[in-house]
């Protein structure tokens, strides 16, 4: 039998304490290791994730500083040069300068300009066969007049965006193409867009409030053809094509199943100022907010409702010989 003296009972506790310190101390030192380890695996990573973002930014940067603006410059405008619409009344508008933007598309033609709407000067566009007219932002400070232009055609259902920038102080004006998220194009894109007017869609359910008092609801027009005018007390091509639509008016007044609806983006006493010296004898209603988030803020709109309140033909743009092509349509639907 193996007897124990105190002092060997001491050193035996006391070498168990060490190694079992020793064991600890190990355990902790690779527990650390492994800490330190994931620590820097991580770091290393969110660094790989940041240095590769911001790879990508500065990348997508140089590749639109490579698309530089387009260049060009304002030139005398004369009528034989036949951009703007011959049809559109002078005393409505003049154009005095004009120039030509480059698309890089065949047959896609974008013309832009100043000239004069009564005593205001602003800018004119002629985008394939639309007019309007348009204005852009100015800096004082760099004596320039700039703005991105988003303009819709064919019914709405398509869209070009350009930045334009003219330079007061030498005529030049510099423009550059962008894409559906703004990016720069070396050319014109053709942005296919959904409208809620677009031809082949239902008619919303609108009710606007008629000048003369009382509410026009289009859902009670369901049964009948509709032709419907979007315009506005001081746009040029809206009082332009009046004249030729008091002649539809007249031609069809006899058919109690064509209705024809002017919906004007002015204050009641604005139109019926205006009417008092100006003829236009559509059924006259005031525009709402309903109204507005279909028509949008651009003038004239036209377009015809079948009698099963199916939108058939939808136009911007307006010109004096514009009731010529409602009547083309009518007379097919009517048939």
């Amino acid at each position: 039998m193996v007897q124990y003296s105190n002092f060997d009972r001491t050193m035996e506790a006391s070498h168990h304490f060490t190694c079992a310190s020793r064991s600890a101390s190990k355990k902790g030192a690779s527990s650390k290791r492994q800490m330190n380890g994931r620590f820097f695996l991580r770091t290393w990573t969110e660094g790989l994730i940041f240095v590769l973002i911001i790879i990508g930014l500065v990348s997508c940067q140089m590749n639109q500083k490579e698309i530089p603006y387009l260049s060009t410059k304002l030139s005398p405008y004369s009528d034989e040069l036949g951009i703007v619409p011959s049809s559109l009344p002078k005393s409505f508008f003049q154009a005095e300068t004009y120039a030509k933007l480059e698309t890089g598309l065949d047959d896609f033609q974008v013309h832009t300009g100043i000239g004069k709407q009564g005593n205001h000067s602003g800018y004119w566009m002629q985008i394939e066969t639309t007019f309007m007219l348009t204005s852009l932002k100015k800096d004082e400070s760099l004596n320039i007049c700039r703005d991105t232009i988003r303009h819709k055609f064919s019914g709405d259902t398509t869209m070009i965006t350009f930045e334009l920038i003219h330079h007061l102080s030498t005529d030049e004006i510099q423009y550059i193409w962008l894409d559906a998220d703004n990016n720069r194009s070396e050319k014109a894109i053709i942005i296919n867009i959904d409208h809620p007017l677009r031809a082949g869609k239902m008619f919303p359910n609108l009710t606007v409030e008629q000048l003369n008092g009382g509410k026009l609801s289009f859902n009670e027009l369901i049964g009948k053809t509709v032709v419907v005018n979007w315009w506005h007390t001081g746009c040029g091509p809206c009082i332009a094509e009046m004249p030729g639509f008091n002649k539809l008016v007249e031609q069809y007044k006899e058919n109690s199943n064509v209705v024809f609806v002017a919906i004007a983006h002015n204050k009641k006493d604005d139109v019926a100022r205006f009417l008092e010296s100006r003829e236009f004898n559509y059924i006259q209603t005031l525009a709402n907010e309903n109204a507005v988030k279909l028509f949008k803020d651009s003038y004239p709109v036209n377009l015809i409702i079948n009698s099963e309140g199916k939108i058939c033909d939808f136009s911007r743009g307006g010109h004096e010989n514009k009731y010529l092509e409602i009547e083309k349509v009518l007379n097919g639907l009517l048939e």
